[in-house]
């Protein structure tokens, strides 16, 4: 689903909003986790098990760093872990293709597979996710015990597919605490409109 799309400014987002602002405050974080894994399923039905997947293992690693607060070498192997898995999981999708083809092409050996698809977003999500486990291993951010969330950290629609990537601490106040109010609403409006009217009238058309 792009953002300049006729269903996503006309049906998709008016219903996210109508949603987020009927439910009770405490279920607001569910509306947004539903709905992003619905804008993301949209484009890539399969992968968003990668994204819940990656999503829960960086979950899980966080709760683990608070359990063993004070043992500092079981924090280090938890974060190394996390790390390579992270890493072991993009560097396949992204990687795997021109490291076969190259083998294929010095050896003539058939490695097997053919290179999977590069998931939409796998970049940000990733390291998005990272972050918040590096983070919270610094001590620098408290543990994340709510996993919707953290869900809805790591599966934001609006930066999912584009980014930018958001550390946790840059909008780990704003999970717990939001300033909502009309005038910031209004804010919001023109911000997506200008951006929209720049996609479509300039970067369409380049």
């Amino acid at each position: 689903m792009v953002f300049s799309s006729l269903i996503f400014v006309f049906t998709f987002l008016p219903l996210v909003i109508l949603a987020y602002y009927l439910v009770p405050r405490r279920f607001r974080h569910l509306v947004l986790l539903l709905f992003s894994l619905v804008f993301y399923s949209w484009g890539e039905p399969f992968y968003i098990l990668l994204m819940i997947l990656t999503a829960s293992a960086n979950y899980a690693s966080g709760l683990l760093l608070g359990y063993f607060e004070n043992n500092t070498r079981r924090r280090r192997l938890i974060l190394t872990i996390s790390v390579i898995l992270n890493l072991a999981i993009l560097g396949f999708f992204k990687y795997y293709g021109f490291v076969a083809d190259n083998v294929r092409s010095l050896t003539g050996l058939d490695v097997g597979i053919n290179a999977p698809v590069l998931p939409i977003g796998i970049s940000f999500y990733t390291f998005q996710a990272m972050s918040y486990v590096i983070e919270v291993y610094q001590k620098k951010v408290p543990v994340q015990k709510n996993i919707i969330s953290f869900g809805t950290f790591v599966t934001m629609f609006p930066q999912l597919v584009a980014g930018p990537i958001v550390k946790y601490s840059e909008i780990a106040d704003q999970l717990e605490h939001r300033n909502e109010t009309p005038d910031l609403f209004g804010e919001g409006a023109q911000e997506f409109i200008a951006g929209l009217a720049k996609k479509i009238l300039m970067a369409n058309n380049s």
